[in-house]
């Protein structure tokens, strides 16, 4: 029977991961692992849960992905496993990570881990790497077949399990309204939370000239029209673009350009964001 594989990522930066894959193989040197990323944004819970929402569908029915951002480490928070819908399993701590999971793919049920049984052997004087010595150890021991779910630990409510409340986006006319909610960060195109869905059923359509606000607590930031495209390549280079973002929501960018770099937008910052669709260049 072919071994499930496990996927990790963690904000622990390049590297950082290194003693939890070594952690897996000496579990079961058979383990496949693959590292997702170790860049996520330090403490940002809701980056964790916006990446495992976008990767989890394309994995394999079954894999158990690692994710630990966890600001609380060593905390009363709880160490968990979520077995989800599809089959598939995150080990991770329950400190807002499995929000839009629960959302899209849906928890089955979930379950703490339990240190006794499922925490590293020497490591239990250690509070700051629950990575290693619980998530990824746990994680290895599930997908070798040496424990099943319910050898985890203790299962709980899945009402109980910690969420925070995602950006939403509000329709008036032709005008729509929403967050920035994320970025890029390898090219700095910026992430909405205006759904895709949205822009069609306000009649929106590709080739449209659209007004684009962008706008924080003390600056507007951005104030042009733009063109709405499939894709980049669709405006010339150095022109900014507004498209479907392959998280469902609309995104905005640079052709061959960093758009939160010109712009001076800083993700972890508030911005709100405006979409008026229908407008003419002016004269």
């Amino acid at each position: 029977m072919t071994k499930p594989v496990i996927t990790m990522q963690t904000d622990f930066g390049v590297g950082g991961g290194s003693a939890m894959h070594g952690t897996c193989l000496k579990v079961d040197p058979e383990l496949e692992i693959y590292e997702i990323t170790h860049n996520v944004p330090k403490f940002d819970v809701r980056t964790a849960a916006r990446n495992l929402r976008n990767i989890v569908p394309f994995w394999p029915e079954g894999t158990i992905h690692v994710s630990v951002v966890d600001p609380g480490v060593g905390t009363s928070r709880r160490a968990s496993v979520a077995l989800l819908n599809n089959g598939s399993y995150v080990v991770t701590p329950d400190n807002g990570t499995l929000t839009l999971l629960m959302d899209t793919i849906g928890v089955k049920a979930i379950r703490v881990i339990d240190e006794n049984v499922n925490r590293l052997k020497g490591t239990e004087k250690v509070s700051i790497f629950h990575g290693r010595d619980l998530f990824a150890y746990c994680a290895a021991k599930l997908a070798s077949g040496i424990i099943d779910f319910e050898g985890v630990g203790p299962e709980y409510p899945i009402s109980e399990i910690v969420r925070y409340s995602e950006p939403g986006f509000t329709a008036s006319g032709n005008t729509l309204t929403g967050s920035v909610t994320g970025m890029m960060r390898t090219f700095g195109n910026i992430e909405t939370s205006i759904p895709i869905e949205a822009a069609e059923n306000a009649g929106f359509n590709s080739g449209d000239s659209v007004r684009v606000v962008i706008s924080g607590s003390d600056r507007t930031a951005y104030d042009r029209i733009v063109s709405y495209r499939p894709s980049f390549g669709w405006v010339k280079e150095g022109e900014d673009v507004l498209y479907n973002s392959s998280d469902g929501v609309l995104g905005i960018g640079i052709n061959l350009g960093n758009f939160s770099e010109k712009y001076g937008i800083d993700p972890s910052e508030s911005w709100n964001i405006s979409v008026t669709f229908s407008c003419k260049e002016d004269n």
